[in-house]
């Protein structure tokens, strides 16, 4: 037992459980009455996606992804969403109109992922304004009255400088974010880093202040209480699971990441379930975001093109959308914040009417989803 516990205080220590551990086990004694009826699963997938001038994998996402998506649907018929985060310090256009006609085939999204260093907020804010008039060049990050908004994963995890200098530089990038457009940051969890939030399984409205990683406190998202904060954080699953591995000291860590050592599959899905994210008061509507980088290499990106995304969707689709205790919802990382402003406004009924609520589709977004923005304009002035 001395050495079990010796053992658990090094893993604690060696990988930063200590950061999020306390806020675990908050959130594992926490309660809130069940969903009455069917809850509704959104599901989202978020790419940091980042193909440099390799484009044989943006080549193979646009010819093998349709084929995939179109055979998974939700419980609207709609076909699996994807949202790129296309990094804009690679400037490569064939990249952009490669992700172009996916957007266009409706089979997701496209928003800002950026790494960089050692900046002020004077040269943060060139850098992330030209980053995102970049990508507008294509269609993406603005809406088709010619405002921007987008959301946004941190290229190296140091939002707001939580890493330091080497990984970000800028005390005060959440105001910078806000200021250009953005509405959520989809970056965290970030197992084994500092820059992990303390609280888990948790969307939450965080403001800006002074100090790195402003972000670590704020505001869960509760129906009824407006919003007020600069960035909506919008955080994945993340979850200590039992197992009979000694090597893993009978415990392992459940969070997110997709990758070659820790792949999709049905009984991942069963374990994020578990993390039951939502807007306080609105357990009916449960949000889960996974993310991957699916251009780092052929073997990456076969974790999504391949047999193991496949295994996962069939399970979401068989499992998770009965009718009766879930229904199941393909969305991507615009829609899921509209769907969290709209609960928090106390809307309810047919999701889909809320997938527009206030960020309207983007001048890429393909027309079936653009005809869905009805209403969307009277809501905007309400988004900060």
């Amino acid at each position: 037992m001395v050495l079990y516990i010796a053992a658990w205080g090094y893993r604690i220590y060696s990988r930063k459980y200590y950061v999020w551990l306390p806020g675990y086990w908050r959130w594992a004694w926490s309660s809130e009455p069940a969903a009455r009826g069917p809850i509704h699963l959104f599901f989202l997938y978020v790419d940091h996606f980042e193909p440099g001038n390799d484009y044989h994998y943006v080549e193979r996402w646009v010819n093998e992804y349709p084929q995939l998506a179109d055979r998974h649907r939700d419980a609207d018929g709609r076909p699996v969403q994807h949202t790129w985060f296309y990094p804009s310090e690679q400037p490569i256009d064939r990249n952009l109109l490669g992700l172009r006609k996916l957007v266009a085939g409706g089979y997701g999204e496209v928003e800002l992922h950026l790494h960089h260093s050692h900046d002020t907020p004077e040269s943060g804010r060139r850098r992330f304004a030209a980053g995102v008039t970049y990508l507008q060049k294509f269609g993406f990050l603005k809406t088709p009255d010619g405002a921007s908004h987008f959301a946004f994963i941190h290229g190296n995890w140091g939002l707001d400088n939580s890493l330091g200098p080497q990984y970000c530089g800028n005390n005060e990038e959440l105001a910078l974010l806000r200021d250009l457009g953005c509405f959520a940051d989809f970056t965290f969890p970030s197992l084994f880093l500092e820059s992990q939030p303390s609280s888990v399984n948790d969307i939450y409205a965080a403001t800006d202040d002074p100090r790195p990683k402003s972000y670590d406190h704020g505001i869960p998202v509760q129906q009824g209480v407006p919003f007020r904060g600069d960035l909506m954080i919008f955080q994945g699953p993340l979850l200590l699971v039992p197992t009979i591995d000694p090597m893993s000291l009978f415990v392992r860590v459940v969070d997110e990441d997709i990758h070659t050592a820790a792949p999709f599959g049905p009984a991942r899905v069963d374990h994020w379930v578990r993390s039951r994210i939502h807007v306080k008061g609105r357990p009916d509507w449960q949000f889960l975001k996974v993310h991957t980088h699916g251009a780092e290499g052929d073997v990456s990106a076969s974790e999504t093109l391949g047999p193991h995304f496949e295994s996962a969707l069939n399970r979401l689709e068989t499992t998770y959308n009965d009718g009766t205790h879930y229904i199941l919802h393909y969305v991507t990382a615009r829609e899921a914040f509209n769907l969290v402003r709209a609960a928090i406004d106390g809307k309810r009924g047919d999701p889909r009417q809320y997938y527009d609520y206030l960020i309207p589709p983007y001048v890429a977004d393909p027309p079936r989803r653009a005809a869905s923005t009805a209403g969307a304009a009277s809501n905007r002035n309400s988004i900060r």
